[in-house]
């Protein structure tokens, strides 16, 4: 079977029309390139966006934050958006931390004024219980503070991350491309959801890949409407 690829045996007598022809494809080759990059660059400054944030301890929402990175990341791989559950949902496990740090003072108070003895162990044992005591309260605000910041969600041009950790032994990574991703929701019940805007984002995919949830994580409304907009543009390069 002949080479189909080999080249053309015509001999083309006019060689300024092979300049021209060359020119012209030269040219529509960069134009395409171009397009392709405005079209990145469109995913990567997205509506509304004005330039990097700064990540804190406490931050749960992070659009291109600064000094972020992660394993596997892709090459060129721009983070786009840093999220963790709202701060606020924290409150219920810091008022029960505050609560065992003053309890062994309130118990001392009531002792006192009740006339309750407590003098019948030596002062070398009320120590060493209010150290284990107070290891085990450092230990359950540690445990709580970890699982809350390392249970992290990542949205960049290229894919959605969801990350989550739990107990200090369990971590489970599920990654999935923009491509895969057919649609966006999320679900904001309660007054203080309301108040502080924060609620469930539901990201559902094609095929094998698992559907994806970023729990109770501020703006949802803006994320959704970040993920629809990377979609969109996505499809577009892919056409």
């Amino acid at each position: 079977m002949p080479d189909i690829f080999v080249g053309n045996t015509l001999k083309n007598d006019n060689p300024k029309s092979e300049e021209i022809t060359e020119s012209k494809a030269e040219e529509k080759r960069k134009n395409k390139e171009l397009k392709s990059i405005d079209l990145r660059k469109q995913i990567i400054e997205f509506e509304g966006n004005e330039g990097h944030s700064h990540n804190h301890l406490t931050t749960a929402y992070c659009e291109r934050p600064l000094g972020v990175t992660f394993a596997d990341r892709l090459e060129n791989e721009e983070l786009l958006l840093f999220l963790r559950k709202h701060f606020i949902t924290n409150v219920p496990w810091i008022v029960s931390a505050l609560a065992l740090v003053i309890s062994p003072f309130i118990f001392i108070a009531i002792t006192q004024f009740g006339g309750l003895p407590i003098n019948f162990l030596p002062p070398i044992y009320i120590f060493m219980i209010l150290l284990l005591y107070y290891f085990f309260v450092v230990g359950f605000i540690f445990v709580n503070y970890l699982t809350w910041f390392y249970n992290i969600g990542l949205v960049t041009d290229k894919r959605i991350i969801d990350i989550d950790f739990s107990s200090l032994v369990f971590e489970n990574v599920d990654a999935t491309k923009l491509s895969q991703v057919e649609d966006v929701g999320y679900k904001q019940v309660g007054i203080i959801r309301s108040i502080f805007d924060y609620g469930d984002v539901h990201i559902h995919t094609a095929g094998p890949a698992a559907n994806f949830e970023f729990l109770a994580v501020p703006h949802p409304e803006r994320i959704i409407n970040i993920i629809n907009d990377l979609i969109g543009k996505v499809q577009h390069i892919h056409v």
